[in-house]
């Protein structure tokens, strides 16, 4: 049988933190056809640091891509449904 993992209050404190931050980011993105970092970090009021590390888990996950740039600083956006 397989055992279930158990997960400590404060580790599943922290995932969700990171999901409402994830989520806040997307539902901002699709308020704004395209974004930076910064635009989205000031629209979201998270550190940049914080949106930025969320967009590389965003775009690996397929989530959130790169549109190219803008003002030398990357563009991100969502992908287009089909």
């Amino acid at each position: 049988m397989s055992e279930k993992l158990k997960i400590s209050p404060e580790k599943a404190k922290e995932i969700q933190e990171r999901n409402k931050e994830r989520n806040l980011i997307v539902q901002a993105m699709k308020n704004h056809a395209s974004s930076t970092v910064e635009e989205i970090s000031k629209v979201t009021g998270i550190e940049k640091s914080m949106v930025l590390r969320h967009l590389i888990a965003l775009t690996a996950f397929g989530k959130v891509q790169i549109a190219g740039d803008r003002d030398s600083q990357i563009v991100y956006c969502l992908p287009k449904e089909d």
